[in-house]
């Protein structure tokens, strides 16, 4: 038999869940967040962000630029995060500049110049 003081507490436990499942929902169905959102994610403030974008962040890989608004990555962001950005992601790059260095400087003989 359930005591009349648990009734609420039942009650309040079943909007904890209602609510937690609302976010799990929609944590795992946006993949592209705004700087706000992004700074809400991590915990940091929106200058920060900014600033981490800057000096960490690879555009194309962690965000995107679409129209004058910067999109986060969260897959991107998370294994950045943790740490798991991968060298792969630096030496793909680096032979993405470097396939087009030796394309230049080949054109460049071909030329003659």
């Amino acid at each position: 038999m359930i005591e009349m003081e648990n009734i609420n507490l039942i009650r309040s436990m079943a909007e904890d869940i209602a609510m937690i499942k609302k976010e799990l929902k929609t944590n795992r169905a946006k993949r592209w967040l705004s700087v706000k959102e992004l700074a809400e994610y991590l915990g940091y403030s929106k200058d920060r962000i900014y600033k981490i974008k800057i000096d960490h962040w690879i555009e194309g890989v962690h965000f995107h630029n679409k129209t004058g608004k910067i999109l986060f990555d969260r897959v991107a962001i998370d294994d950045w995060v943790v740490g798991k950005e991968t060298d792969e992601t630096h030496k793909s790059q680096r032979q993405i500049v470097d396939h087009i260095l030796s394309s230049v400087q080949k054109v460049s003989k071909e030329s003659g110049a």
